[in-house]
């Protein structure tokens, strides 16, 4: 997948686009970018996903303080394996925000990308205000001869997928349907930096996850994961919360990488929370808190699905 930056930079025609923001490229995402894919290799054409950053609304409404399911190299990462022949990453800032949905399909549609089908999911809304919405694409470009295809929402059970919803759940712990959701484990990623040692100094070194401060940090408590260093995968007791137990209240991201000895401060490290184990406990003394580290790592340790 090639990823363009500067549409002027971008030298294809009839090609079949897929627009949207697609924060944690959730099942909803996959249906409608899956569904472009197949329809242009069927064409013969190439397949361009449009996203935006950064998210409009970090942009439109900075306030409400929104947190992200998936930072851009990550959605990139997602996105790729996908099968998408290009990815366009259009920096969304006030002159863009203030493009009416008329004057995005021409400029941006036809002028730069220059379209043959337009894929968009259900609830697609666009150009100033989100004033666009799909009838308004459909009616637009087909004045300009691109096809718009609607691509039905994905339930889950009774639930439509919507990165909103997974947000809220992973806030509030309930980890299992937004890993249902999302069709794959949770992703945190970022540097190693030096923590205050507490983990060595209980006999359990961690390395001390620095997460961006745009990303979502799901709810405070234990997780079953995977963890990459130079690119090999490790099987991981991850600890996100303040340490209640101590004097320290900063929230940390915390992982203890099974059969693992080395110093990884500096180096990237990758998280997929895969499994919920229980909140942020207290305890009455240090040795208690001990005993149920060890449990913790005996249960990943045994966990063969990971």
């Amino acid at each position: 997948m090639q990823i363009i930056t500067d549409l002027k930079k971008l030298k294809i025609k009839d090609a079949i686009v897929v627009l949207g923001t697609f924060d944690g490229v959730h099942k909803g995402h996959q249906q409608i970018i899956k569904s472009a894919v197949r329809y242009a290799w069927l064409k013969k054409k190439p397949s361009v996903v449009v996203t935006f950053d950064p998210h409009p609304q970090r942009v439109i409404a900075p306030q409400r303080g929104l947190r992200l399911l998936t930072s851009l190299a990550e959605r990139e990462a997602l996105i790729a394996e996908l099968g998408v022949d290009y990815l366009v990453v259009i920096r969304f800032d006030a002159k863009l925000q203030k493009l009416s949905y008329v004057q995005f399909i021409k400029k941006i549609l036809v002028g730069y990308l220059k379209a043959s089908t337009v894929f968009v999911g259900f609830d697609f809304g666009f150009g100033y205000g989100r004033s666009g919405k799909t009838e308004d694409l459909r009616k637009t470009a087909e004045q300009a001869g691109i096809e718009v295809k609607v691509v039905r929402p994905v339930r889950d059970l009774f639930t439509i997928v919507k990165s909103s919803l997974i947000r809220e759940c992973l806030a509030k712990g309930q980890f299992n349907k937004a890993k249902q959701l999302l069709g794959r484990g949770y992703i945190l990623e970022g540097k190693v930096v030096k923590g205050v040692g507490r983990g060595r100094e209980l006999g359990f070194p961690t390395a001390n996850l620095l997460v961006h401060p745009d990303k979502l940090i799901p709810a405070h408590g234990v997780y079953a994961g995977h963890a990459w260093v130079d690119g090999r995968r490790y099987k991981a007791a991850i600890y996100i919360g303040s340490r209640p137990t101590f004097p320290e209240k900063e929230v940390t991201v915390e992982t203890y990488l099974l059969n693992f000895n080395r110093n990884i401060v500096g180096k990237t490290l990758k998280l997929e929370l895969l499994e919920y184990f229980h909140g942020d406990l207290q305890f009455s003394d240090v040795d208690e808190l001990i005993r149920r580290i060890k449990k913790d790592i005996i249960l990943v340790g045994e966990k063969r699905n990971l």
